[in-house]
């Protein structure tokens, strides 16, 4: 299945009516959830400024032709896209080992806009590791408002070697009333691997899921886990 069509959460508990197109990610914050919205400024805007990545690893001084303190300053922006931007290239700096720019990623992952701590979560996910204060503050997000940031918090522990409280919210988060976010569930589950594999019985009750994107995922997952002969319906 290509994901971009599953990275759609649902707006208090409606419909998920348009699986077939993808589209990106805002915040809504009386809904509390990362909903999907026809952002089409920010899907501009991002191609634009993160398609020049720095040229070198490292301490790089620049990003996108803006410094990381232009960056920084960019998250207190009153214009969400703006603040999306900031964090999107703070993340890419960080990725490519600025050790300033990681520090600030981690310091995100507690701003006020549950969007840009989404972002920020995206690249936390992608260092090798996060470092003390990062697993302190991806524990905290465990309890995030916004469902998605949970998920995405639960992986990058897991991926850290912090499993326990993190696999026991991503097992809470595939039961959630929301089948958006239990679809985002299933997904990160699938995409763990062995890791997931303490989740087993949970996924097994997905594959009964009334929402069938969350059925197939689950088959896949426990597939790949070895649990199923194949990944279809026909298989039990």
């Amino acid at each position: 299945m290509d994901d971009a069509r599953h990275r759609v959460i649902e707006l208090n508990g409606q419909g998920l009516d348009d699986l077939e197109r993808p589209r990106t990610l805002g915040f809504d914050p009386s809904a509390g959830c990362i909903i999907a919205t026809a952002m089409h400024c920010l899907t501009v805007a991002l191609a634009v400024a993160l398609a020049s990545t720095a040229s070198a690893r490292g301490q790089d001084l620049t990003h996108a032709g803006k410094t990381l303190a232009e960056w920084q300053a960019g998250l207190d922006s009153s214009e969400q896209i703006n603040r999306l931007l900031a964090v999107r290239a703070i993340g890419e700096m960080a990725i490519a080992q600025n050790l300033e720019a990681e520090s600030s990623v981690i310091s995100a992952l507690e701003h006020a806009d549950g969007a840009v701590r989404y972002w920020a979560l995206v690249a936390i996910s992608e260092l090798d590791r996060p470092g003390v204060a990062g697993v302190k503050a991806l524990e905290r997000l465990l309890q995030d408002s916004v469902p998605e940031n949970r998920v995405h918090a639960a992986v990058a522990l897991i991926r850290s070697g912090e499993k326990s409280e993190a696999l026991a919210t991503l097992g809470e988060l595939l039961k959630h009333k929301n089948r958006g976010v239990r679809l985002q569930a299933v997904h990160a589950a699938d995409a763990l691997g062995e890791s997931a594999r303490p989740l087993t019985d949970t996924l097994r009750e997905s594959v009964e899921d009334d929402f069938d994107y969350v059925q197939r995922v689950a088959r896949h997952a426990l597939w790949a886990l070895g649990e199923r002969p194949c990944p279809y319906r026909a298989c039990k």
